[in-house]
């Protein structure tokens, strides 16, 4: 399980690694299009992004709107049960639920210089510096302050920005609860009469993204009772797929296929219902057409890839994704998908290979490599699976991923 989250995606090891493929790709897509003003240095890894879904991270002003992009969830496994069902009940402060004094509180002076201090660090990328700043405001900021709402938006900004960093920088413990305390926060920071749709749906894709999913079902009622936007439907329905509520999906879906009846994405969203729901011959058919309704769309040839391989068609699954661009083949998401079609071909040879492009374009990446490893020691090459095994002791979260794979190389030689 790929440390990244989250298409989408997924919280905890256990509950991510329940995600098929197809879920957890789509779902850490979805997160993405919430984000405006995505990559940088940051970004841990190659999410592929729909540009006419994208969605503006708000804030009152520039330095303070900090924007971040979630990273492809790739998993290897392809069961379809979601076991995340954790709920946001706790309204309090996160880090201290003391009051504050009134000479501790915050002032609307002090509350702005902050987040325009925030903004600034998170533009200059220095985002542990502005985690110790959002820490010391959210002391000063408990419940039912006036400040309450805005540091916990802040907070949430803050370590989820945190959370992309590079896998050499940061591992999948530390990157778990920075998206658990991001999802908190998040849910904090929206009252009930709020009425700023952007604000909400932000919120609701951070809580989505932290395992809170029935946070997130409601927040994502509450912005489009506000303003249906399609972008919205399409994260609402990504997010119930998340949950494994196929009904609320299938819902939400019809709303969306009426409010933009030419976006591929319905069909995309419909491949994934069908997906989830174990019925692969609709999902080719629907992943077909979101193909063919915006051939340059990388999302769109994935499901199908995935479609393709859960209906027994492997061969044609590999065939797809070898037309694309070798570049292209090198994102750790399009990678697995192809290095999997290739596999269940037979060509074990093939998939190394594919393994092996991901990994000189993502030199740092543990999993990526521990992939390779596995993917040699699969194809006979036990030289250079035990070469990558070794590369991964001198890596961040190299250790963990080494004992991942090690396991399955015993389990399956």
């Amino acid at each position: 399980m790929r440390p990244e989250f989250t298409t989408i995606p997924a919280h905890g090891a256990a509950a991510r690694r329940a995600l098929d493929c197809a879920r957890a790709t789509t779902l850490a897509l979805a997160a993405t299009l919430a984000m405006a003003g995505c990559g940088g240095a940051e970004s841990g890894t190659d999410a592929v992004t729909d540009p006419k879904a994208q969605v503006t991270a708000p804030g009152p002003s520039t330095s303070d709107a900090a924007t971040a992009s979630t990273t492809a969830t790739d998993t290897t496994t392809d069961t379809t049960t979601d076991t995340t069902t954790d709920t946001m009940t706790d309204t309090g402060p996160s880090p201290r639920t003391t009051e504050a004094s009134d000479a501790d509180a915050l002032t609307a002076r002090e509350l702005i210089d902050a987040g325009d201090a925030i903004g600034t660090l998170l533009n200059a990328e220095r985002t542990r510096e502005a985690e110790i700043i959002v820490r010391r405001l959210l002391e000063r900021a408990p419940a039912g302050s006036a400040s309450h709402a805005r540091v916990h938006e802040l907070a949430a900004r803050v370590f989820f920005t945190h959370a992309r960093l590079p896998t050499s920088e940061l591992g999948p413990e530390e990157r778990d609860a920075l998206l658990s305390e991001a999802a908190a926060c998040a849910v904090r920071s929206i009252a009930p009469d709020e009425r700023d749709d952007a604000r909400i749906a932000f919120a609701a894709l951070l809580a989505s993204g932290g395992g809170l999913h029935r946070d997130a079902a409601r927040l994502f009622d509450q912005a489009l009772a506000i303003a249906p936007k399609p972008e919205y439907l399409l994260q609402a329905a990504l997010a119930a797929l998340a949950e494994g509520d196929l009904t609320r999906a299938r819902a939400l879906l019809a709303t969306r296929r009426g409010a933009a009846p030419s976006d591929a994405w319905n069909d995309a969203i419909e491949a994934e219902i069908a997906l989830a729901a174990g019925e692969s011959a609709p999902a080719v058919a629907a992943a077909q057409r979101a193909v063919a309704g915006d051939r340059d769309a990388l999302e769109f040839r994935m499901i199908l890839a995935r479609a393709l391989r859960r209906d027994g068609r492997a061969a044609d699954a590999a065939r797809l994704l070898s037309a694309l661009e070798p570049e292209a083949r090198t994102k750790p998401a399009l990678a697995e998908q192809f290095a999997l079609a290739l596999a269940e071909s037979g060509d074990l040879a093939g998939a190394a290979r594919a393994w092996d492009a991901a990994r000189a374009a993502n030199p740092a990446d543990p999993y990526v490599r521990a992939e390779t490893a596995l993917a040699f020691h699969r194809a006979g090459d036990t030289a250079r699976a035990a070469a990558e095994l070794s590369a991964l002791d001198a890596m961040k979260g190299g250790a963990a991923q080494r004992r991942r794979v090690a396991g399955l190389m015993r389990a399956k030689p």
